[in-house]
């Protein structure tokens, strides 16, 4: 066949057969370019390799990663969280029992968790010296009472010698029927009684004595005028020398003497008088002395059984307190003794009650640096420290309160506590809801806004940025 006729054929041929004569072709000189390429040298062959398509499908997925992950970068939003870490806390605050002073187990009604009522018997604590000591001053408290009652009385009965109002109020009427005070009170009247009949008698003496003398002057005072009338008769008979002389001298040493009697008897009368005086004070004075060394003795004993009184109360809330009860009902725990016998410490802390009707709620310790975006109502993570969160999930809560000062715990130095509510207070272990304890430790995630991701990579850049051009 000729170059013409190839022509031709060529020129008459169908569409399909050109192409599939044209890919024939290719093919071809792909195979003899291969064949060719793989004589080549290695530097030839490499630069005369077409470059493969892989390369190019890798580069542009990562600018479609890239521009992708820029893209959301910009527009995606995470949260802001603040961590704080925490414990759970019954919302009436554990009640802790403790002992106000030194004492010995006696008996332990109660064990770790066991659920109590308030009021209920926890421990009974025995203490010597405060039974010594409430015994002593029960014993006092009864002596002073005695001792008031019966001076009291003596009082009322002084009054009425005397016909004046008592100076003291009667006693109680639980002290008036004491048979003791009652004889004692008899006893210190019959001594009173006979110190003044004793008194009494010589005052009696003394006028009788009195009375004989003054009845001896009126004789001796009427003897002398009858003497002196005698001695005139026989003067005038001696004038008329018809008397004997004698019996007038005689006459006249009877009225000498008569008239030196009369101021002896007066003196007599008199000092009987200054005594009876004297004794008759001597009766008020007594009546007086024994009644005001008697309200002085009230007085003493009034204050000194008020404050027996008071020792007598605090001696038995002393007592009282050895008997440690439920504060509220809850249920026991952190129970510090075990044995009976056991001394126990001033200000000890021997159990705590966790309050039955308590609600659960976290107590939180926020930083310094988060307080300022941390406000009440916002949106809490809480993950329980005793059940892994990847597992068991997170509680939800929320902000309830914030302190309003700082404090400083130990090995967080200082913070501020905060108040979270949980929204349930169980999480599902096992397929089955378990109550959350107090006291469990948990780490809380604050909510406290939303920024974009491009913010979270910028900031460190930011920052630095600005505090190196604030260096000097």
């Amino acid at each position: 066949m000729t170059i013409m006729d190839k022509g031709v054929d060529d020129s008459t041929r169908s569409p399909r057969v050109k192409l599939a004569g044209l890919w024939s072709g290719q093919a071809a000189d792909a195979r003899t370019s291969n064949t060719l390429r793989q004589f080549l040298p290695g530097a030839l062959e490499v630069q005369d390799r077409p470059p493969s398509p892989a390369g190019r499908w890798l580069l542009w997925t990562l600018l479609v990663l890239f521009l992708v992950g820029i893209t959301w970068a910009i527009v995606g939003e995470v949260d802001i969280v603040v961590t704080a870490p925490g414990r759970i806390v019954p919302s009436g605050k554990v009640k802790s029992v403790q002992t106000s002073e030194v004492a010995v187990v006696a008996a332990i009604h109660v064990r770790d968790g066991q659920r109590v009522q308030a009021g209920e018997p926890l421990i009974s604590l025995e203490d010597t010296a405060a039974e010594a000591d409430d015994l002593s001053v029960s014993e006092q408290l009864a002596d002073c009472s005695r001792e008031l009652a019966w001076r009291t009385g003596l009082e009322s009965w002084l009054a009425a010698l005397d016909g004046v109002a008592a100076g003291a109020s009667p006693p109680e009427p639980d002290e008036q029927d004491d048979a003791i005070s009652n004889s004692i009170l008899q006893q210190k009247q019959v001594e009173i009684t006979s110190r003044l009949r004793g008194l009494d008698r010589d005052l009696r003496a003394n006028a009788s004595e009195r009375d004989v003398v003054v009845a001896e002057h009126a004789r001796a005072s009427a003897k002398l005028e009858i003497v002196k009338e005698r001695v005139l008769a026989y003067s005038s008979l001696l004038a008329k020398q018809h008397g004997a002389r004698i019996k007038h001298l005689e006459m006249l040493e009877q009225q000498t003497d008569l008239e030196k009697t009369l101021p002896v008897l007066l003196a007599s009368q008199h000092k009987l008088e200054n005594q009876s005086e004297s004794i008759a004070a001597r009766i008020v004075a007594t009546k007086s002395d024994i009644r005001v060394r008697n309200l002085m003795e009230i007085d003493r004993l009034v204050a000194q059984r008020a404050r027996l009184r008071q020792d007598a109360r605090k001696s038995r809330q002393r007592r009282k307190r050895q008997l440690l009860q439920s504060p509220v009902t809850g249920t026991v725990q952190e129970l510090a003794v075990h044995t009976s016998g056991a001394v126990t410490t001033p200000a000890q802390v021997l159990m705590k009650i966790v309050p039955e009707s308590a609600v659960l709620e976290i107590e939180a310790l926020l930083k310094n640096q988060d307080r300022g975006f941390v406000r009440p109502g916002q949106p809490v993570a809480v993950k329980v420290d005793t059940f892994n969160f990847t597992k068991y999930g997170l509680i939800d809560a929320e902000v309830s309160g914030i302190s309003n000062d700082a404090i400083e715990e130990k090995g967080h130095g200082w913070v501020f506590r905060a108040r979270m509510k949980l929204a349930t207070d169980e999480i599902v272990v096992a397929g089955e809801p378990l109550k959350l304890s107090p006291g469990m430790s948990v780490i809380t995630e604050i909510r406290i806004g939303r920024r974009r991701l491009i913010e979270f990579f910028l900031s460190p850049l930011l920052r630095y940025k600005q505090e190196s051009l604030g260096e000097r």
